[in-house]
This record gives C-alpha cells, structure tokens and sequence, in this order.
C-alpha cells in the first residue's frame, strides 16, 4: 500500500468556507420542509403549520454558525491568557423564534391574498400568484438562515475575544458584490469589548438596518465577519 504523507491531506475548510456550507445546508434543509408542506397545495394554513420546524432548523443553522465563531476565536487564542475579563455570551439582536414567525406569518397571508384576490391581515393584493408568492418566500427564509447564522458567528467571536482581550478586524467578503457599508467598514478594527462604529459619507444610509448593532453583519445576508487580532498597545 503506498504511504499517504502530511502532504496528501486535503487541506481542513477554512472559516469561510465552513459558512458556506453551513448556509448550503441550511438553504437545503428548509426547502425540504416548504417543499413537503406544500405538496398537497400551496396555502397559508400549510406554511403556518410548519412553523416548528423551520424554526428548528434555523436554529441549527445559527448554532453551527455560534460553533464557527468560537472556534474562530479560539483558534486565535494559542498562546493568550485565558480568561483575561468577564465571560458572557452576546445575545443575538433577535430572537431566532421571532424572526421566523413574522416571516411564516406574512407569508401565509400574501398567499392566501393571492389566492381569494382580497388582503388578508392587512396584507394587500399583489398581481402575484401563490406560487410566486412561495418563491419568495423561500428566498425569505433563507436569506434569514444566513443572516442568523453570520449573526451567530459574529456573536461567538466577540464573546470570546471580549474574554480574551483581542482585537477585531472588521473583515468584508472581497467577492466584487460588497455594498458601500461593508466597503467602508473593511480595516475597522476595535478593542475588546467595543463595538464598530457604522460609517458616514457619501452612498452610506443615514439609518442602517436596524439588526446591526455594531458587529457583522451590517444587513441582510451580509457576509463580513469579525476576525481575532493581537491587542494593540494602549495609550
């Protein structure tokens, strides 16, 4: 049998692409459980009676995201003393339970609106039909499956490099799609415990989305995350 050297060995994924998969997986996992709610019809009672388990599985994504981040930190822990501050873990900005339900909610009645032709809930009529309405709804849930699972991320790596007393860097996906926000806040790097500051000039919005409280990601689907750097000297 020929000897398989260090070398031979694929490489282990790096953080980013844990993410990716973690979102892969997610974005897999909840069209499953539209997909089989709505098979025998697309209606709003179908979608409000899956609301378990798309929470569920949102769940598990943000928790494999909470994971990612603390190894993140960790990692970068080789070497620092151990409980420098006070350990605690940062709260996501929304609940997962939340966020899934006004989502599940809206949705149901956007179809059963599409399907009478009258609002339902407050909801108004749309030429859309119930299976458009559907697809968004799916890009809906998946766009928060990411968001909550960057949420996550972000959350772990502060909590433990708050303890730590590293740094961090704010870090933008350099993917040619980053929005004016993320493009400003690329290079920002806090100390332990702070938070970043959201930027101003031109092309940036007055008022940012409301979920950025001052850690990645700074709105929907956003992929910039906060990395570990050595603390620097404080004057």
């Amino acid at each position: 049998m020929e000897a398989v050297t260090v070398t031979d060995l694929p490489a282990p994924p790096t953080p980013a692409q844990q993410l990716d998969t973690a979102e892969q997986q997610a974005s897999e996992e909840l069209h499953a459980i539209i997909a089989a709610a709505v098979a025998a019809g697309i209606t709003g009672a179908a979608l409000l009676a899956i609301v378990a388990p798309l929470m569920n599985a949102v769940s598990r994504a943000a928790q494999t995201g909470w994971t990612i981040g603390t190894r993140i930190a960790m990692n970068a822990a080789v070497g620092q003393r151990m409980g420098r501050n006070a350990y605690f873990a940062e709260p996501l900005p929304t609940s997962v339970e939340a966020d899934v339900a006004a989502v599940v909610a809206d949705a149901a009645q956007r179809v059963d609106a599409a399907h009478t032709g009258r609002p339902t809930g407050g909801v108004p009529v749309t030429p859309a039909t119930p299976e458009v309405e559907l697809a968004r709804f799916q890009r809906r849930m998946v766009r928060l499956a990411v968001t909550k699972i960057h949420q996550a991320a972000s959350a772990a790596t502060y909590s433990y490099t708050r303890w730590l007393g590293l740094d961090l860097e704010w870090v933008t996906r350099r993917d040619g799609k980053a929005c004016a926000v993320c493009t400003a806040m690329n290079g920002q790097r806090i100390g332990p415990g702070k938070r970043f500051t959201p930027p101003i000039g031109r092309g940036i919005p007055r008022k940012l989305w409301a979920g950025f409280q001052g850690l990645p990601p700074a709105h929907p689907s956003c992929r910039c995350r906060p990395l570990p750097r050595e603390p620097r000297p404080r004057t």
